[in-house]
């Protein structure tokens, strides 16, 4: 049985929230490469979430100020790729952050919370292919739910039909609004690996790739 993406919204995949990718037409080793944009990245072997958590934390003690190093706990399920972040991320992965990744066909799914941040933003989706950026929405605003791109409508009904607009709680406009991704476009991250298993990581941004 599929997991989904809902179950994202209830749990920080990390103290700062959540920042996942999910892309079909690439491995994930390629999806590694692809974050870290030109550089090499250092893959490391299996880790938890928490113990990866501790690595990144050792670095920025020893090279960094805080927020220099990003990782990424990386893996398969079915046909999509998955990349979680890791360490201070809010600054280096996501869109507008990481870059188009998107090149050569891939299908690229980015969802991003940062749910530490004083300026509470809302919770992101983008969806961005073969170099274009074809639709995204902020997935919790209480006034407005605009929905951009080059194909607002693959999701424009069903975000209007659930009643994201308008929505009063952040929480319930998140869970809706990942339902929908969800459905229309199959997403699926393993939550039992995710929160407790090892996944293979890699160190994609700091002083210790070039």
């Amino acid at each position: 049985m599929s997991d989904g993406i809902v179950w994202i919204s209830r749990t920080d995949i990390t103290w700062l929230g959540y920042c996942v990718v999910l892309v079909r037409g690439i491995g994930p080793e390629e999806l590694v490469r692809r974050l870290a944009q030109g550089a090499d990245p250092v893959f490391l072997g299996p880790y938890t979430r928490g113990d990866l958590e501790d690595y990144v934390n050792d670095i920025d003690r020893e090279w960094h100020p805080r927020g220099a190093t990003s990782c990424v706990r990386y893996g398969a399920v079915g046909d999509l790729a998955f990349a979680v972040a890791a360490g201070d991320w809010t600054g280096g992965l996501g869109p507008g952050y990481t870059g188009d990744i998107s090149q050569d066909g891939a299908h690229v799914f980015w969802l991003r919370h940062e749910t530490e941040n004083p300026t509470i933003p809302a919770p992101v989706f983008t969806y961005q292919h073969d170099g274009r950026y074809v639709c995204g929405f902020e997935m919790a605003v209480r006034d407005s739910a605009e929905i951009t791109g080059t194909h607002p409508e693959l999701v424009r009904d069903r975000v209007l039909a659930a009643g994201i607009t308008g929505e009063e709680d952040r929480d319930v406009a998140e869970e809706k609004s990942l339902a929908i991704v969800q459905e229309v476009f199959g997403l699926t991250l393993p939550r039992e690996e995710v929160l407790h298993g090892a996944l293979p990581a890699a160190l994609v941004k700091g002083r210790m790739i070039g």
